[in-house]
């Protein structure tokens, strides 16, 4: 099995997981839980913005098109950046891999919902206040982890 076979099959594996999760976060029988009380929930949440719901307040059809337009223009972009170092020995075309994955897991999203759908829920607590980040799922993870190892990598010297 080549290099492009094992992360073409990565890319797969992480968008059954992220659809998947989905998936079962949106039966009509989910019940959100906690799974380290005080640190991490799993939960149901609708993000119809971005990160961190920015653009939320636009108008349904402009934010839908203006969002699917920018995600799926920046995956073609890093499809063609994944197409060119995809033979290449270093860690970049795996980090593209994920950012693709993720890419098209919320891209799924957005055209089939209207809407990402988000359940992991990080926050800490203390004696009278919750802090929480925003809620994400997998493909968020796997763009987030992806471009901050990308980050880091680029320092390094070639």
């Amino acid at each position: 099995m080549t290099r492009t076979h094992k992360q073409i099959g990565l890319f797969i594996l992480l968008i059954t997981a992220d659809q998947l999760s989905k998936w079962w976060i949106q039966q009509p029988d989910f019940h959100p839980f906690t799974v380290i009380d005080g640190f991490f929930n799993i939960i149901r949440a609708h993000n119809p913005g971005v990160a961190f719901s920015m653009f939320a307040d636009l108008p349904d059809a402009v934010r839908l098109w203006l969002l699917l337009g920018v995600t799926i223009g920046i995956a073609i972009a890093v499809l063609f950046w994944w197409w060119q170092e995809r033979m290449r020995a270093g860690i970049t075309s795996w980090l593209l891999a994920l950012i693709l994955a993720g890419a098209v897991g919320n891209i799924w999203d957005r055209i089939q919902l209207g809407y990402v759908v988000d359940f992991i829920d990080w926050y800490v607590r203390t004696d009278s206040t919750e802090y929480h980040w925003p809620a994400f799922n997998i493909a968020d993870a796997c763009i987030s982890v992806a471009v901050v190892l990308l980050i880091f990598t680029s320092f390094k010297k070639t």
